[in-house]
């Protein structure tokens, strides 16, 4: 694979080397690639990809400044590259937002607020099975084996639970 990537880097020096490149247009192209990536690094909620798809167009179709207009970038081909990228970008954005957004599910801030069952009476220190682990809690009220209790902190190794009220 690497040594196919550097063929198909090497071809495409040499075909933009003989075509006539357009620096502004390469220039644009990277801009609209800094745009996609300053989307991803902050929450602007599609503007920054709005303004990347546009630069992407205007970078595609000022890219070959050739004398002859076969030469150069149709815009047809500079939208039908574009959007389909820009579109992409949106749906990964939005599938990264909901990501952060998520509450946190490991570590001590994914035990707090979960129920639990007493394994242990709790009096007020003893013992509750939580999320297929058992761990030493100490209660603000004791609590009998089987009883519901609702985790509030993780200090350690120990649980602080609290009674839950059906």
């Amino acid at each position: 694979p690497g040594t196919i990537g550097f063929i198909a880097v090497l071809l495409a020096v040499f075909a933009l080397h003989l075509l006539p490149t357009s620096y502004a247009g390469v220039a644009l192209i990277l801009g609209a690639f800094v745009l996609f990536a300053l989307e991803a690094k902050f929450q602007t909620h599609g503007v920054l990809t709005i303004g990347a798809t546009g630069l992407l167009i205007l970078g595609a179709l000022m890219l070959v400044d050739g004398p002859i207009p076969e030469m150069r970038v149709r815009l047809v081909t500079a939208i039908a590259v574009s959007v389909p990228f820009a579109l992409i970008t949106v749906f990964l954005m939005s599938m990264a937002l909901r990501a952060r957004r998520n509450k946190v599910a490991t570590g001590a801030q994914g035990l707090v607020g979960q129920i639990a069952v007493v394994r242990a009476p709790l009096t007020p220190q003893g013992t509750v099975f939580v999320l297929g682990e058992t761990w030493n809690a100490v209660g603000t009220a004791p609590a009998e084996i089987g009883a519901r209790v609702r985790v509030r902190a993780v200090n350690g190794l120990q649980l602080e639970v609290e009674k839950v009220t059906d």
